[in-house]
């Protein structure tokens, strides 16, 4: 196959074609931009198609109308788990004969991957155009006859609880959660999309299968094909597969509930162990299908925009924030829009939540210039051109639309954007953000003696069925796909060379790849001023010097360029890594020109402000900070400074040296650095998209003309550290789940010819969601969500190999047995003929795959540059792939790891060791309590739980502390675990004590004065809890 294929036939006519002869009982129903919707007459399942024949991939996306949205108390996360529940299996395809979902569906190359969100769940994958057929057979297959086995939900019941205690390691994604469980009292958007832990915990395959039986039918579905494929061919599958798919027997339920009024502002405070705070504040937002949506994206932009919104401005341009952002999700009913900040050191929670109010008071009162708006538009409108980069993006993005009730809104919704005026920015404003329809939540941090989560601000969206940052199609790395995705093989013939043209611009070198796809141009560049040039003693210069080159230039403030930037639809961003300074950006293709001068203006000419150097300072500050909690961060840098010396570019340094560096650096400092290592000297600069490369050739010349200095990249580096088994424990206060880091230098660089027979092996220990250790540690014994193993460190310099799991504390000593298991084996016995073959097949689709957008095509072009290699190895890296054997796969292996010299590292808050493993993940269940109360003085406790014949008995109490508190509705709640008895069928019933207001009655709870309620009904009864 060719990655690219002439467009023989428009779009029109495939369609006409497609109506001409469309298979009995398949309805066209319309077509909106280019997207042809179709309804199966049978079963009412619906159809979107939008074929790009010049794609050599496809995106098949199964939407379900069900999310938490549709839970009830004591089955919240029953979505979720019904999720990872539709990976095992039906009795026609199962990994009993290997012929399961995720089997297949790797065996075949493609990503693929599931999420629950509040109003839906989705099933998809990227994959080979030819398999789109097998896509659909499989998911077809499993709406109607999924097993819900025991056996199988109970390892995936630590798997799923795995994952919620890697959400709560996270306090902000607790303050996310709690901010949504105040914001609503009656409708279901209350609870998380994870559940409730002991809802999580209490779920059985019987109310599994009554879920699936209540939401999986055809006419609760939506089937959406984009990308590269027969239309004809689809259609017949669809009819073929889906055809003998019967309707649901009962109406599918729906929901009725209606959030009531809001009554006045509600706020709530969560105090953990942390570093930094975080201020947030929720108001009511109206449901996805209304009008108003078009004002409140665009004010989603202005406010919470990057260097040009104003909470940016107000916030962190000023120092007291170290990241702000607006989270504001259309949603099926009545939602959330959501601003927060992290503080600084030196901000309080008052002040933040005063300036972030005032932002509003002040959007309310004076409304939004005309070119802020045209400016918001203009973003706005890049990102709809940019969202058509790959099928993957645009199917995503349909998701949402059909989520919310009506797939049109993604094409309707930008153009309705166009149209907002100021005048209606202004009246949206006024009629959502108001006081009394706010929740506001703090996280006030308790430091503990230990150092921060690098926070993506990802807390709050949907539940992945696998790990996104490892297996998620919008993973972007290049090194990605080059490393943890391995190789390819035979199957995809990947031509990007013939479309590749290449030049010699002033010094730099210049690639430009054209691809079928209209109007954008990815960019990544590249050259010697990396971290390893800082100096032994300033270790932070490189990235500090980095990060101001956004700060303004000579000629243009930072706002000003932000704005340009803005008004173009265009972004670019800089970073330093271990070797490079690095920059990336996305275009349309008209601004070439523009784009390039605005590049070579930034890493030219930066201003260097010290004034603007000591907010960065303070914004980086509490970045660091929160890394102090993180147990991964706090894991690898461990690892880091035991595999490498100090001065390596693999190294990282204690967060208290980078602390002290940041306060000493001066713009001195960073200007000198600037001066002796910025240039076109080693720069490489890669294009991909919609190419006209007379007008990038020129683009560049007249932006970098006269352009000197620049330096090589070094030669010589120290030695990794010599191999020794080691271990270390780090403690971390407050985590619910452990990081467990395994690693040992390797001596392999990415151009070794040893490389790709290590990189396979690797691969098929833990590099894929079928590998040894995911099928071992997660599927079978259900310890972990997430293991997987890598090689890094490799770019410049032989690397080193590593292993990472995340455990619950409880079983820590039974995750590292079963990872140690699976890893000797792999190493003693080595892998077959049969394995190898399996994984090439595999990963010559996923390479295929992996290179669907423009910038991930880019990005893979550079990263090859980078190790040494031609950019013509995009194409022969497949090809390198074809001669390894499983006999050089083995001899790799044991060249250069020893599991004997293994270094491991664990952070967390962990156990001492238990003397007997828990047998399944219901040996504990937890009680959770709780409920408004009138103020934030209000507490309660979980103080006795008594077991009968017929229920659990849970007392708690309610307590003021006597403070003087503002009178505003706050949620109190409380949690415990108990052993779980032999009857999982007990009845769990509330009694609180202490309750003085005489509103807010709930059939959950029953309030009494004192235990005189219950006479002599407890005195046969076990008490099994008292605090």
């Amino acid at each position: 196959m060719k990655l690219f294929t002439a467009l023989t036939t428009t779009c029109t006519f495939a369609l006409c074609s497609a109506l001409s002869a469309l298979p009995e009982g398949i309805e066209h129903v319309q077509t909106l931009d280019e997207i042809q919707e179709y309804k199966l007459s049978e079963n009412g399942l619906r159809v979107l198609l939008m074929p790009n024949e010049g794609l050599p991939v496809a995106t098949v996306m199964v939407t379900y109308n069900v999310g938490a949205r549709n839970e009830v108390t004591g089955t919240t996360g029953a979505t979720h788990i019904l999720e990872h529940m539709m990976f095992k299996g039906t009795d026609r395809f199962n990994s009993e004969n290997g012929s399961d979902y995720s089997s297949v569906m790797e065996r075949i190359g493609a990503r693929s991957n599931a999420t629950t969100y509040f109003d839906r769940t989705n099933y998809y994958a990227t994959l080979p155009s030819e398999y789109v057929s097998r896509a659909i057979e499989l998911e077809a297959d499993r709406m109607r006859n999924l097993r819900i086995r025991e056996e199988d939900l109970a390892s995936e019941m630590t798997v799923v609880r795995n994952e919620y205690e890697r959400g709560e390691n996270n306090p902000v994604s607790t303050l996310i959660k709690e901010v949504y469980a105040a914001a609503f009292v009656a409708h279901p958007y209350s609870h998380p999309t994870i559940g409730w832990r002991s809802d999580i915990e209490n779920t059985s395959p019987e109310k599994l299968r009554a879920f699936y039986n209540d939401f999986y039918w055809p006419e609760n579905a939506v089937l959406t094909v984009i990308g590269g494929f027969d239309m004809d061919a689809t259609l017949e599958s669809v009819k073929e597969f889906y055809g003998a798919v019967p309707t649901a027997p009962n109406p599918i339920p729906t929901v009725e509930t209606t959030e009531p009024k809001q009554l006045g502002p509600r706020r709530l405070i969560i105090e953990r162990t942390g570093q930094v705070g975080v201020v947030m504040t929720g108001f009511k937002a109206p449901e996805g299908a209304n009008t108003d949506w078009a004002a409140l994206t665009l004010i989603e932009q202005i406010l919470g925009a990057d260097k040009t919104g104003r909470l940016y401005r107000a916030l962190e341009d000023q120092g007291k924030a170290s990241a702000t952002f607006t989270y504001a999700p259309q949603l099926r009913d009545p939602g959330l829009f959501i601003l927060a900040a992290f503080l600084t050191p030196e901000a309080t929670h008052e002040e933040t939540e005063s300036i972030i109010l005032d932002e509003i008071k002040k959007l309310i009162s004076g409304g939004v210039t005309e070119d802020e708006l045209a400016r918001a538009k203009a973003v706005i409108q890049a990102n709809t051109v940019y969202g058509r980069d790959g099928p993957y993006a645009i199917a995503d993005q349909i998701n949402e639309a059909i989520a919310m009730g009506d797939w049109t809104t993604y094409v309707n919704l930008p153009k309705a954007i166009q149209k907002v005026t100021t005048a209606d920015i202004q009246r949206v404003a006024a009629k959502y953000f108001i006081r009394n329809n706010s929740t506001t939540g703090w996280f006030v941090p308790q430091n503990s003696s230990t150092v921060a989560q690098l926070t993506n601000h990802a807390h709050h969206g949907p539940r992945y069925f696998r790990d996104p940052a490892i297996y998620g199609p919008l993973h972007n790395s290049a090194e990605a796909v080059a490393t943890a995705a391995g190789v390819t093989t035979t199957a995809p013939l990947v031509d990007f060379s013939s479309h590749m043209q290449r030049a010699t611009v002033g010094g730099i070198e210049l690639i430009a790849i054209d691809m079928p796809i209209k109007d954008v141009v990815s960019f990544v560049g590249s050259f010697a001023a990396g971290e390893t040039l800082s100096p032994t003693d300033a270790p932070a210069l490189a990235g500090l010097t980095a990060a101001m080159l956004d700060k303004g230039t000579k000629r243009n403030d930072r706002f000003a360029i932000a704005e340009r930037l803005d008004n173009l639809g265009a972004n670019i961003s800089f970073n330093a890594s271990a070797h490079s300074l690095e920059f990336s950006g996305k275009f349309l293709r008209a601004d070439a020109g523009a784009i390039m001068g605005l590049l070579a203006e930034q890493l030219r000419e930066p201003a260097f402000d010290a004034e603007v150097l000591e907010t960065l300072k303070s914004r980086q500050t509490a970045g660091y900070l929160q890394a102090i909690d993180n147990p991964d961060y706090r894991a690898d840098a461990q690892i880091a400074r035991l595999l490498y010396p100090k001065g390596h570019p693999n190294y990282t340094d204690e967060i208290e040296v980078l602390l002290e560096d940041l306060k000493s650096t001066t713009i001195e400092d960073i200007a000198q650095f600037h001066a002796d290592h910025y240039g076109p000297q080693s720069m490489r600069l890669v294009f991909a998209g919609d190419i006209d490369f007379e007008q990038l050739t020129a683009a560049v010349e007249f932006a970098f003309d006269g352009w000197t200095g620049g330096v090589d990249y070094p030669t010589k580096q120290p030695d990794q550290l010599e191999n020794s088994q080691q271990s270390e424990h780090i403690y971390i206060t407050d985590k619910t789940s452990v990081a467990v880091r395994y690693a040992q230098n390797t001596g392999l660089q990415r151009t070794d010819d040893d490389y790709i027979p290590f990189m396979l092996g690797n691969y098929i220990l833990g590099g894929s969601f079928n590998s040894r250790l995911m099928q071992e540690v997660r599927k079978k014994q259900g310890l972990t969500y997430s293991i997987h193993s890598t090689h890094s460190g490799d770019i410049l310099t032989p690397g080193n190999w590593g292993l990472s799991a995340s455990f619950s504390p409880a079983l820590l000593d039974q995750g590292l047995e079963a990872t140690e298991s699976v890893l000797t084996d792999w190493y003693e016995q080595g892998i077959n003929e049969d394995e190898a073959h399996r994984a090439i097949e595999t990963l010559s689709g996923s390479y295929l795959v992996g290179l669907s957008t423009t910038g991930r095509v880019a990005g893979q072009v550079l990263s090859f540059m980078q190790r040494g290699l031609p950019a013509e190895y995009i194409d022969e890296y497949p090809k390198r792939l074809q001669s390894v054997t499983a006999k050089q796969v083995n001899s790799t292996i044991r060249k250069h790891l020893n599991p004997e010299l293994n270094t491991l590292v664990i952070a967390g808050s962990l156990e001492e060791p238990r003397t007997e493993e828990p047998t399944t993940i219901l040996e504990q269940q937890s009680l959770s309590v709780r409920l408004d109360a009138p103020d934030a003085g209000w507490g309660i406790e979980i103080e006795k739980v008594y077991r009968t014949n017929e229920s659990l008995i849970v007392i708690s109490q309610l307590q003021h502390n006597g403070d003087m508190a503002a009178a505003v509705i706050s949620t109190v709640s409380d949690a415990v675990s108990i052993p779980v008895s032999d009857d999982d069928t007990l009845t769990v019933r509330h009694y609180i004590l202490g309750k003085t207001w005489d509103w807010g009655a709930t059939p959950n709870y029953t309030f009494i004065e004192s235990m005189d309620a219950f006479g002599r009904s407890l005195d046969e009864a076990e008490l099994i809890y008292e605090k």
